[in-house]
């Protein structure tokens, strides 16, 4: 797959790209073991939370909801998790985690949540996707984003 660098540092696919805006991109997270994963990863470089800027902060809570109700509208989780997590990319970015207590089929794809409502674990196999199963994806979710 063909790789960029954000500006943050962060290494993106651009099928994995669901929207830029002036201040935070959304991803795709390239492992889909829980439909519909996406990242919030802030466009200037930056590694601590605490040091996010009052904009920042309220744009993430906009891009936050959007995306949230995004995810309800395309693919109805049961549950959401929402994360900091920079283990392997330090860079600032939030993952919304969607949850699910029965599977979803999505074109002809089955994604479980075998371990709901409990803490998910990372699979040892990730599941990832083809490019073009993620253009589909992303695509199904921008077309969910409220306006």
């Amino acid at each position: 797959m063909t790789q960029e660098l954000h500006p943050g540092g962060v290494t993106l696919a651009p099928e994995t790209i669901i929207e830029r805006g002036d201040l935070w991109t959304v991803a795709l997270n390239r492992n889909q073991n829980l439909l519909g994963k996406v990242m919030l990863v802030l466009n200037r470089p930056l590694e601590q939370v605490i040091l996010l800027r009052e904009d920042e902060w309220a744009d993430l809570h906009r891009q936050m909801r959007r995306f949230t109700l995004a995810l309800t509208a395309a693919f109805q989780p049961d549950h959401f998790n929402y994360a900091f997590l920079q283990n392997q990319d330090r860079q600032v970015h939030l993952h919304v985690i969607p949850r699910y207590a029965a599977s979803r089929t999505i074109a002809g794809e089955t994604f479980a949540d075998p371990d709901y409502p409990d803490h998910y674990h990372v699979p040892a196999t990730p599941r990832m996707l083809s490019k073009e199963q993620l253009v589909t994806l992303a695509e199904t979710i921008r077309r969910a984003l409220p306006a």
